[in-house]
């Protein structure tokens, strides 16, 4: 064989094997994850289509075009007044939960660098809403950069335990969660794979129902121990209630955790504080109340407890009880009410107790593809007479993109 046949022989060896390299570069990643060509950076494209139903029994929000088609008990209508009977018996279709993400990672001479970018269609859209084409807005939900133990950007709030959420088909969760995400700075401290603690820096939200203004952010808190038996997480925030004539420093603590055995995942939390807030999912509207000479604060704790069971790799079951409590404050509460009954509407006035029950089953019947149903029972208590309840049957279809 001549020198020249020899290095063509040599060159087309080399040149078959390249796809099979790339292949198995490429098998190495994770699914849905791509090297972009001529960089070193990956990116990951994720996301799913879903379709979610509501049929309530009992009366409902009329909000839908907003953020209330999923349940929030806080704000359920009022069932035991003659002047304000509910409509009952009704349904809402929607595909607002649908899903976009992108993510790069990039090597560094810090470290690898992460950047997210996710969003999905659950903002507010009286525009074009159901009377024409069904439109929906895109709303952000996560945007950041990390590097290390360093996260900047928006993304769930530090307080927000998302290990301890249990798995409902309703697109809101149990009571006792952070139900947020907002801008931040965060430092995680890692001090072994089983140990960290978070410090944030968060961004700060009044709501006092007067002329709000911020001017200090949040300060989080939040240890994590974990491995694969399952988690604990202590977390605490301390933030600021203030408008142009008041001022008042609240605070919130949160301890939650799962635990997984056999076919079973159990998951749990309590949290509560003076003035806990939008840390709370059902006191986001009864954190504080200016009554004219100070801002008070709502004194507030929920729990919940969640069993999953898996039937079989594409087959599971939850069960999920949780119940919000406040405080008895007869100054605070005729206050809220003065001003929610001013305002025409109950949503404001104050509950004493809330109480939700999820019942649930999710099936993944074929590659990419769930369906999951679910019954959500719910009741809100004023500390007057009176009474809201909630019975609700949920649907989804999701269908992933891989």
């Amino acid at each position: 064989m001549t020198g020249s046949k020899r290095f063509a022989t040599m060159l087309a060896v080399l040149t078959s094997a390249l796809p099979l390299a790339a292949a198995a570069e490429d098998a190495a990643l994770p699914p849905g994850t791509f090297l972009i060509p001529g960089t070193d950076t990956t990116l990951n494209v994720y996301g799913f289509a879903e379709i979610d139903t509501t049929y309530d029994l009992d009366g409902r929000t009329s909000d839908i075009n907003n953020f209330d088609w999923a349940s929030f008990v806080a704000v359920q209508p009022f069932d035991n007044l003659a002047t304000a009977e509910p409509m009952k018996r009704q349904v809402f279709i929607t595909g607002r939960a649908s899903r976009l993400g992108i993510m790069s990672n990039t090597p560094t001479p810090l470290g690898a660098l992460t950047v997210r970018l996710e969003a999905d269609f659950v903002a507010p859209n009286p525009f074009q809403g159901e009377l024409a084409t069904n439109s929906t807005a895109f709303r952000l939900r996560h945007a950041y950069g990390q590097l290390g133990g360093l996260l900047i950007g928006q993304t769930w709030s530090t307080f927000f335990d998302g290990e301890s959420t249990p798995d409902t088909v309703d697109f809101n969760p149990a009571a006792a969660l952070a139900l947020m995400r907002q801008p931040m700075a965060r430092y995680t401290f890692t001090f072994s794979p089983e140990a960290s603690l978070a410090l944030a820096i968060e961004n700060p939200q009044s709501l006092t129902f007067s002329s709000d203004y911020d001017a200090v952010p949040d300060f989080i808190g939040a240890f994590r121990y974990g491995g694969k038996w399952g988690h604990v997480s202590a977390r605490a925030v301390t933030h600021e209630f203030r408008n142009t004539e008041h001022t008042k420093r609240a605070y919130g603590v949160g301890l939650s955790g799962s635990l997984k055995f056999a076919n079973e995942t159990l998951v749990a939390a309590v949290q509560g504080g003076d003035g806990i807030g939008r840390y709370m999912f059902n006191s986001l509207l009864q954190g504080a109340f200016d009554t004219g000479d100070q801002i008070e604060l709502w004194r507030s704790y929920a729990y919940h407890i969640g069993l999953t069971h898996a039937w079989s790799p594409v087959l599971r079951s939850n069960v999920i009880w949780t119940q919000t409590f406040f405080a008895e404050n007869d100054r605070l509460e005729t206050a809220q009410r003065a001003f929610s009954e001013g305002s025409g509407t109950t949503d404001f006035i104050p509950n004493k107790r809330i109480d939700q029950l999820f019942v649930n089953t999710f099936w993944k019947f074929t590659k990419n593809t769930e369906v999951g149903l679910e019954y959500t029972y719910g009741k809100r208590t004023t500390f007057g007479p009176e009474k809201g309840t909630m019975h609700r049957v949920n649907a989804l279809f999701r269908f992933s993109l891989y």
